[in-house]
């Protein structure tokens, strides 16, 4: 009853995804760069100075010359990866779920096709089926009016995000556990050293890998909770739907929602594509039974 199957297996679509998923994963790297060089090293860096003190000036110029490089560079280059990859996936959204497009907010259209056309381009020698970027929406939306489906497909996005991040936050939970324990068992295991060498040598070391997860957690945690907000919204609107709402009203209120969709892919903290691939499957299932069930409540709905 409506063409989102037909039209998100489209070349054009196809290549947005990826494109998407290209702009995203430089993002990730350079996310992994500046935790293995801001994160990661100091600790290292504090244990050599420890057994070799010499080495203090070098490790303290390291540390000056990444500080600016996180400052001038690689955050910069990271947010405009990850604002091209929300805009990307926006044009996608607005073809595949029949919305209209936000210049003011989005940009050009004409632009984003040539940021597309780079990115894709990109993606391609790497997976040239795009095999893994079909069926983006569940294939049972295809049964249901435009106005249904589009509301079971932006809740599917505001739930999958949210149950992702769900599962990061413990991921990074795990590992701020084991590296206090790390600390702790080097000071164990360095029965000599004094307390406040200890203190100076390990502990201090390792707060910056500690803040660094306390401060995804907060930034994961507030991601959820406004991805519960968005999911909630759409299930409100899917009960008005339910009782015949208006179809305008219904059109208008799913542009508003995607507006807030795509502020929250602009600035929503990244999750690494690992942590994606090794969710995937089961989160796919969860989310083709609800999405059964609410095709199944509405083409129930549609006969009466």
């Amino acid at each position: 009853m409506n063409k989102i199957i037909e039209t998100q297996l489209e070349p054009t679509q196809l290549k947005r995804l990826a494109a998407r998923r290209k702009s995203d994963s430089y993002a990730k790297v350079i996310l992994g760069i500046q935790i293995g060089l801001s994160i990661l090293s100091p600790p290292l860096c504090s244990l050599v100075v420890a057994f070799f003190p010499k080495f203090a000036v070098w490790t303290a110029l390291y540390g000056i010359i990444i500080t600016c490089l996180n400052i001038l560079w690689f955050t910069p280059w990271r947010q405009t990866l990850k604002e091209k990859a929300a805009r990307i996936h926006e044009s996608f959204d607005c073809a595949v779920l029949e919305l209209d497009w936000r210049e003011l907010t989005v940009g050009s259209q004409l632009e984003m096709a040539e940021t597309v056309a780079k990115y894709a381009a990109k993606y391609e020698p790497e997976k040239p089926s795009y095999s893994e970027l079909k069926d983006w929406y569940p294939v049972t939306t295809g049964k249901l009016p435009i106005h249904l489906a589009r509301i079971v497909c932006q809740r599917t996005n505001c739930w999958w995000s949210a149950e992702l991040r769900q599962h990061y936050t413990k991921v990074i939970i795990v590992v701020m556990g084991l590296t206090a324990a790390a600390a702790i068992g080097i000071g164990l295991i360095k029965k000599d050293w004094t307390f406040e060498k200890w203190i100076l040598a390990v502990v201090i070391p390792f707060m910056p890998v500690c803040l660094f997860g306390i401060q995804q957690l907060i930034e994961h945690n507030k991601s959820v909770v406004l991805l519960s907000k968005l999911k909630t919204h759409a299930e409100n609107l899917w009960e008005k739907a339910l009782i015949g709402a208006n179809i305008e009203e219904l059109t208008d209120a799913c542009r508003e929602l995607q507006d807030g969709i795509f502020n929250h892919r602009r600035t929503g903290p990244l999750i690494f594509t690992w942590l994606y691939n090794r969710y995937r499957q089961e989160m796919e299932r969860q989310m083709n039974e609800t999405t059964d069930e609410m095709v199944e409540a509405a083409l129930q709905f549609l006969k009466k």
